[in-house]
Parts: structure tokens; sequence; C-alpha cells
């Protein structure tokens, strides 16, 4: 059985604290990005969505330009050529796999796909998880290095940030769709929240205790209780249950 190192837990954990420490949803890939380089000690990573008609869309990267230089929808006509396409994206392969597990790295350095798009960006090895996120479809998470493979432990790592990329895009667009719905007409704008009270105010809507929003926030469950205090107040509303009542626009 495999054993992960407390190393290997410490990097997980700031990877986690830094998924839910920002979930703004114009950068929520990028953020994620950097999670997943962090976790498993890449040099770059990105997320990329493929819709129902094939075509690729880059979703976000860490770092946040690494990959504005490639043309995608080149790229796009070449991914079939990728030794891991057939597993991640045509059977729909779940566990994190290493360029290495499929093919020797001599026969993937020596494709038009490496020579043209990752050569470039000095990437030599690649481990990619494929997932589903809910709008974007399947969805790709690689991440690179250009000298040393991926071990056993790296996979393992990056296996378990995904049901946190997969919470933390859900989140994202309860942030996204609560910015979007408009007070009643009947009754003045309430005041804005911040970015973090919006956050707290998405992990309520999840059902998340405050000793919960406390551990994934990384932040005091003084600051919690602080920040819920001057939520209530902004919605005009004195427990939980109303505020989350209001944010949903539902009679309390």
């Amino acid at each position: 059985m495999l054993r992960l190192r407390t190393t290997d837990f410490l990097r997980l954990n700031r990877a986690i604290a830094l998924i839910y420490a920002e979930l703004e949803p114009d950068t929520i890939f990028d953020r994620l990005s950097e999670a997943a380089a962090l976790a498993i000690r890449a040099e770059t990573a990105c997320f990329d969505g493929l819709d129902p008609s094939g075509r690729i869309g880059h979703l976000g990267a860490y770092p946040e330009a690494m990959f504005s230089v490639l043309n995608f929808p080149d790229l796009a006509a070449h991914l079939p050529l990728h030794p891991l396409f057939p597993a991640i994206i045509e059977q729909g392969w779940a566990q994190p796999l290493r360029t290495s597990d499929v093919v020797p790295l001599s026969r993937f350095l020596a494709t038009a796909l490496h020579a043209e798009f990752y050569r470039p960006l000095a990437i030599t090895h690649q481990l990619v998880v494929g997932l589903h996120l809910a709008p974007y479809g399947q969805v790709t998470c690689a991440v690179n290095r250009s000298r040393r493979d991926f071990t056993a432990a790296d996979q393992a790592v990056l296996q378990l940030l995904v049901p946190h990329f997969q919470a933390a895009v859900r989140l994202s667009q309860t942030v996204r769709e609560l910015r979007q719905q408009a007070p009643p007409a009947a009754k003045p704008a309430p005041r804005e929240l911040t970015p973090r009270e919006t956050v707290i105010l998405g992990h309520l809507m999840r059902g998340l205790p405050d000793k919960e929003i406390s551990r994934v926030c990384n932040i005091s469950p003084r600051t919690v209780q602080n920040h819920l205090q001057n939520i209530y107040a902004k919605l005009e509303v004195d427990n939980r249950t109303a505020a989350l009542c209001r944010a949903l626009g539902v009679a309390g």
C-alpha cells in the first residue's frame, strides 16, 4: 500500500487552503492550477475544457500567463495525438496518469505535439487527470515538469485534490449566481457583500458549520463569527436560516 509522507500531506493541506481561500469565478481555474502545482511540486499547471463538439477551451493556468502564447485551435487539432488522449478523453479514465505510464519518454519527445507546443514551454513530463465539472463539462488538469518525472505519490496527491476542485467550482458558481440576483423591487438594494463574505455565504448554502468554514477558509472561528454578523447586518436578518432565505429569495 502506498504511504504518503508527512511533507506530502503538508503540501496537500496548503493546496486545499489555497483552493478555498478565494472563490472568484473569473479566476477560479488559475487558483486551482496554482494549488495543483503547489501540491505536486510542479513547475506549471493548467485546466482545459473539452466541449461536446471536441473543441478545446483554456480555462486557467499557473503561472497565469504561461500558456497565453499557445494557439489553442492548432493545439486542439494535435491533441488527439497526445499519448494520454485515448485513456483520459475517449475512455474517461478517472485516475491521474503520467505520460510515461503510456509511452516511453523518447516516443513522446519525438511527436509533433511535443515539438510544436510543449518543447517551447520546457514541458517534458506530464501528469493529467480528467474530471467532470458542471457547467464546464469534461475538464483536464495537467501538471508539468521539465526534468523529473512524477511519482506514484504525486498521482495519489492529485487524486485527493479532485473532489476539492469539484467543490470549489460549484462554490464559485454559487458566488456568480448570488451576484447576478437582483434585489426585490419593493426593497432597497442591500449593502454589497465583500468577496470574503460572499464566499462564506456560499459555504452556508452548502450547509457547512462554523468550524468547517473556519477550516476551509483558513481563518479562526472568531473571524468566521465576525463575518457572519456582518452578513446578517447587510442582509437585514438576525440568523443563519434567514440569511439563506434572503440570499435565495424565498420566504423565511
